[in-house]
């Protein structure tokens, strides 16, 4: 993965880690309000505060993506890697490590995500429980759960945390690029089947579950619902987005290296679904776009040129008054560095 994302917006950094928030979680946030004023509408006696509900179900999403991303940091970190950089999405988010290429390590990185999500549940379940929330009608209906809005605040707040948290779960736990099951996937296959043999197969795998997604989103659709979101329609938004990014994650996986096993660069996924060859004519907006991705790659580079001149500086400091004398961010950009020169002597 790029250390900058096209279509993100930059959040500063967080504990020596760079984090970045995509556009489609801001898309996330508009179709929230919209269906919030929507069953509000719909809703004969609904209070004034119900608009609210699309406003902190956003927040919700918002937090339990954090703490998702928050368990590959972790993981990572424990693992003997490093994060650079976080980009933060509608179903999880997209990390940049620097850690030793072993499959297991990354399989362990890559479910930690669905593991944070769980223990949320797990946390919430008790809560819910005394609320007297029905937990099967989240958990065996978690495209469309009936009665979220129903109850006071709080226990509609604790409903959305749950059912936020269920379906990062479940939807992390799909066999298909860039989800979390995907990535796991890859690291268990490339062993056995080489890079490019893993790449083939996960991307046949990942749209072969996007068609089996749209058919079931196909015997959902109910032309007599009265549903204001209808089951079939996040199923086929799903399976669009899977079917094309686990295209592109084959055609990538074609043309890398050997060396590039764990060098995701989905911001490509987000940009453009077109084959190398075409760049011999490209188009008014592929030209856009590479300029896009050349600018990124000059500020990398300016970012990376910065960070080694401070190196310099923290490794005299760590002479002459220890490495306990550093403060937080000079210890991250001691890792970032230290990783970076690690991965340059492998390859």
């Amino acid at each position: 993965m790029r250390e900058n994302s096209s279509w993100s917006l930059n959040w500063g950094t967080w504990a020596g880690v760079r984090v970045r928030a995509h556009a489609s979680l801001f898309g996330v946030f508009v179709l929230m309000v919209y269906f919030s004023e929507v069953a509000r509408h719909g809703w004969i006696g609904a209070p004034p505060y119900v608009a609210w509900y699309g406003p902190m179900s956003w927040l919700i999403l918002l937090a339990s993506v954090i703490v998702h991303e928050l368990g590959h940091v972790l993981v990572a970190v424990r693992t003997g890697g490093n994060v650079n950089l976080v980009v933060l999405g509608p179903l999880g988010g997209m990390h940049a490590a620097d850690m030793p290429r072993e499959p297991h390590r990354e399989v362990a990185v890559a479910m930690a995500g669905p593991v944070a999500n769980f223990l949320v549940l797990a946390l919430l379940t008790p809560a819910m429980l005394l609320g007297g929330v029905a937990l099967g009608d989240i958990l065996l209906h978690p495209i469309v759960p009936g009665g979220m809005f129903e109850g006071v605040v709080w226990v509609v707040a604790l409903k959305m945390a749950f059912w936020i948290n269920w379906v990062l779960l479940l939807v992390n736990l799909i066999p298909a690029p860039p989800l979390d099951a995907g990535r796991a996937l890859r690291a268990v296959l490339w062993p056995v089947m080489g890079h490019r043999g893993a790449s083939r197969t996960l991307s046949r795998c990942g749209m072969l579950t996007a068609l089996a997604l749209c058919l079931i989103g196909v015997l959902l659709y109910d032309p007599q619902s009265t549903r204001s979101l209808p089951a079939w329609l996040p199923l086929l938004a799903l399976s669009i987005y899977l079917y094309f990014a686990s295209r592109q994650d084959g055609q990538r996986g074609e043309q890398e290296d050997e060396d590039d096993l764990f060098g995701y660069d989905f911001s490509q996924g987000y940009t453009s679904l077109e084959r190398a060859h075409t760049v011999r004519h490209p188009g008014p907006l592929r030209r856009w776009l590479q300029q896009r991705r050349e600018l990124n790659d000059r500020r990398l580079r300016q970012i990376e040129e910065e960070e080694e001149r401070r190196f310099d500086g923290i490794l005299i400091r760590i002479k002459e008054a220890g490495i306990d004398s550093l403060p937080a961010e000079d210890r991250a950009l001691l890792q970032r560095v230290s990783a970076r020169y690690r991965n340059r002597m492998q390859s």
